[in-house]
């Protein structure tokens, strides 16, 4: 039976390869130019994030920032691959671990307990506690909490199977294996508002420290952020 199996396995798995690397090209193959860079773009935020705040905040908590670079690029990725549901988990990921790193930087103690796997803090008590922070308190940071907290909470359906609707067996790319664009569209779609709300947040909680940030990762943290935020983050645009 073992030998049967790695038959199959030995077989099969340059079969997948070769899935992957068609499904690869169709995907890129249908990306404009605007909307490759667009999509590329977000996957550098958390990386400028980490060079950005060393300054700031040194090696703190940097392992969260890394871990985020990781979830956008895998995101990214998995997409190229079309891996929709696996793409959307680590989208769920990437806003947890934005509010989570927010927090520990201020709570050194509970920090450490997390460190060891002994310290969880719930959604709701983390963007209770942002909403009441001085850093950030404003009168648009509820609304930015809760577009976070919306998007949070579909994202939390592909994780959790909550419908068809949200299974990778049920998109019409696996059905045919191969690229169909409302698949992608939905994970675009997805993608580029995680990654502006988290990065809108970010840039609410360290806006008086932005002047001490390099310009070339100020440029591009402020890349893509809209007319009228700039007026929320109180900065002025180059």
């Amino acid at each position: 039976m073992n030998a049967k199996i790695l038959l199959n396995a030995n077989e099969d798995i340059p079969l997948y390869l070769d899935d992957f690397k068609t499904f690869w090209q169709q995907t890129i193959g249908n990306c404009s130019d605007d909307v490759l860079t667009d999509i590329y773009h977000s996957t550098l935020i958390f990386r400028n994030w980490k060079f950005g705040l060393f300054e700031i905040t040194g090696n703190n908590v940097i392992e969260i920032l890394n871990e985020l670079h990781e979830d956008v690029n895998s995101s990214f990725y998995q997409t190229l691959f079309g891996l929709y549901r696996s793409a959307h988990m680590h989208l769920r990921s990437c806003i947890e671990l934005s509010m989570q790193y927010l927090y520990f930087l201020e709570h050194p103690v509970e920090y450490t307990l997390w460190q060891n796997g002994d310290f969880v803090i719930k959604h709701d008590r983390i963007t209770e506690y942002l909403k009441q922070h001085p850093r950030i308190k404003s009168q648009e940071l509820d609304d930015v909490i809760n577009n976070i907290t919306k998007h949070w909470k579909m994202l939390s359906k592909h994780i959790h199977g909550e419908a068809p609707i949200y299974f990778q067996s049920e998109k019409e790319s696996r059905k045919t294996n191969s690229f169909r664009a409302q698949d992608f569209g939905v994970w675009k779609s997805n993608f580029m508002k995680t990654t502006y709300y988290v990065n809108k947040l970010m840039l609410m909680y360290f806006k008086n420290d932005l002047v001490r940030i390099p310009v070339q990762n100020k440029t591009v943290l402020l890349r893509n952020i809209k007319d009228a935020d700039y007026a929320i983050l109180g900065i002025l645009k180059d």
